[in-house]
């Protein structure tokens, strides 16, 4: 192994200078032997090699993974590009944001690729902060590599291949009406017409969406899907955060939702409902019923484990749990799930990902899923892509931000649709009609 590119075997991709590493390890295995020579099998010991590949590359990088940002990024994805050392984990970094896949592309277009989860805890990459990139190939991993210059073109042929192995074609016409339709989504709406913090999750009643969908009527827009955001729930101590896993509407609020449901139907929309399923509190109803479901704690800043939402715990039942809420307002007319707050740990979402799919196909294939975690290896438990909020305001490269979002979306996602969050962000006192109406063309 002291020459890694001994063991380089052509891909047959069609793009110049693509190249599969595949990682073998020579295993030494002992098991002991009972006296009379039967295998006892109470010990086996064994090894397996970490291949180091390095890679001479130009920054900086782009690292469509890296979604973690500071205030100050906030405008131009700078956070994606890196030139200084770093080394960095793909699989288990958390998905801030936008978190795409696990991939890298230097100044040069040199681009290199993870194309398995197998070994995932040991696959990083690590930049010296020159020209050095090593990535470390841990035994089953495989790695995509291209050094012809072409980035772009390398971007999609690795996804080719993914695609093939991963078992999934892009969405083309074979899927309902529905999902191209526009879309409305109540939230900058609430954000809007709040006077006070926090105020916006209270806003959000029977009467909200009836005025919203007839000034929509008024104005002459199109007809399309109409997506309740954060607030339509029950909050059971009174915090916002306790709402995370009570997935029941607020009674005040709508005092009959599936009529509620009923009215978006007869003014000609189509019903879509905002689910934070990756977080969950220990107050909510489904901690108190499944408590399993609760998993670690946020990782970052002061945790006040009295207040605080949990993340969910993957290795619990999610399609159990999944099929259950889903299943309850599907049967009262949602066709479109909103899933948000998929900030954990990448690794740990991918299972999250995968069982709300799974429940959401298994009741009807027909509903739209929609995620923000542009990866391939989400992309098969996924219909639409959603960009995540990008804030008008001009002490930020916003357009910039916007432009990033999308690359990061399409070519970490390939074939399926792709969202706006919601035009202007959180920020709606930096929002104008001309920045909304830019925001809007540039996609």
């Amino acid at each position: 192994m002291a020459n890694r590119r001994n063991f380089i075997k052509k891909a047959g991709l069609g793009v110049a200078g693509a190249s599969i590493l595949s990682c073998s390890s020579t295993a030494k295995v002992a098991v002991e032997k009972s006296e009379d020579d039967y295998l006892s099998a109470s010990t086996v010991k064994g090894f397996s090699t970490i291949e180091k590949i390095k890679l001479k590359v130009k920054a900086p990088l782009f690292c469509p993974y890296h979604s973690i940002s500071t205030p100050e990024e906030k405008g131009g994805g700078a956070h994606y590009y890196k030139s200084s050392a770093f080394t960095h984990n793909p699989f288990t970094i958390a998905a801030s944001g936008m978190s795409g896949s696990p991939i890298i592309v230097d100044a040069n277009g040199v681009f290199v690729g993870f194309m398995t989860t197998f070994g995932f805890e040991n696959s990083t990459f690590s930049f010296d902060g020159a020209e050095t990139l090593t990535i470390s190939v841990p035994e089953g991993q495989e790695l995509f590599v291209n050094e012809s210059g072409d980035g772009d073109a390398a971007w999609k042929a690795y996804n080719r291949e993914m695609m093939k192995r991963l078992n999934f074609k892009p969405l083309t016409t074979n899927y309902p009406s529905f999902w191209s339709d526009v879309e409305y989504c109540t939230w900058v709406e609430q954000k809007y017409l709040s006077k006070e913090r926090q105020g916006h999750f209270n806003l959000l009643t029977h009467n909200f969406v009836k005025d919203y969908l007839d000034k929509i009527v008024e104005y002459g827009y199109p007809k399309g899907k109409m997506t309740l955001d954060h607030g339509w729930g029950q909050f059971p101590d009174g915090t916002i955060n306790s709402g995370f896993g009570t997935w029941h509407p607020d009674s005040k609020k709508f005092p009959d939702f599936e009529k509620t449901m009923g009215m978006i139907n007869e003014k000609g929309f189509t019903p879509g409902l905002w689910i934070a399923f990756p977080k969950i509190h220990h107050a909510s109803s489904i901690a108190k019923k499944y408590p399993d479901m609760l998993g670690s704690w946020k990782s970052s800043g002061k945790i006040n484990k009295v207040t605080a939402e949990l993340w969910l715990n993957p290795k619990a039942d999610i399609f159990e749990y999944a099929s259950e809420v889903i299943y309850r307002f599907y049967k009262i007319g949602v066709k479109k799930f909103k899933i948000d707050m998929s900030y954990n740990t990448k690794s740990d979402m991918l299972h999250i990902h995968k069982e709300l799919y799974r429940a959401a196909k298994a009741i009807d294939p027909t509903i739209e899923m929609e995620f923000h975690v542009p990866d391939i290896f989400f992309t098969k438990f996924t219909d639409v892509t959603r960009t995540n909020d990008v804030w008008l305001n001009d002490k930020y490269n916003w357009p910039a931000r916007v432009k990033t979002h999308y690359e990061v979306t399409y070519k970490s996602s390939p074939g399926r649709g792709i969202n706006i969050d919601h035009i202007g962000g959180n920020d709606t006192k930096a929002i104008t009609e001309a920045k909304f109406l830019q925001h809007l063309e540039m996609y």
